[in-house]
């Protein structure tokens, strides 16, 4: 795997963990590269758009907290970095085919799409 793909990924890891914010932006300051370069890298390594890879973590993450039942939806919401609820409402519900409410009580992670080996983390 290419090394600023690693980095990458790791940041994004931490990031998640952490509870910081996961952006194109905030990842690429950090990495102390350009949005522009590592987006740019990123698509042609992974054949995928690297804002796209970020919200699907962050919509990962939001599946999690939501199976934990202790975070009310729009609290995960801004958690995982989504300024609106009414968005991450509509993707996560574009992500896993029912709202958080429902994945939250019946739902389960497997209906997640496909992804290559080297954008998953």
């Amino acid at each position: 795997m290419d090394g600023l793909l690693r980095a990458l990924i790791k940041t994004v890891r931490r990031r998640l963990r952490s509870d910081e914010e996961v952006t194109v932006e905030a990842v690429t300051r950090e990495l102390g590269y350009t949005r522009q370069y590592i987006s740019g890298r990123f698509h042609r390594l992974t054949g995928r758009l690297l804002s796209h890879f970020l919200k699907e973590k962050r919509l990962e993450k939001a599946a999690r907290l939501l199976k934990q039942g202790n975070l009310r939806v729009s609290q995960i919401a801004r958690r995982c970095g989504f300024d609106s609820e009414n968005y991450f409402r509509q993707q996560f519900r574009h992500r896993y085919g029912m709202s958080p409410r429902q994945f939250r009580t019946a739902g389960s992670m497997r209906s997640q799409p496909a992804m290559s080996k080297a954008a998953t983390v």
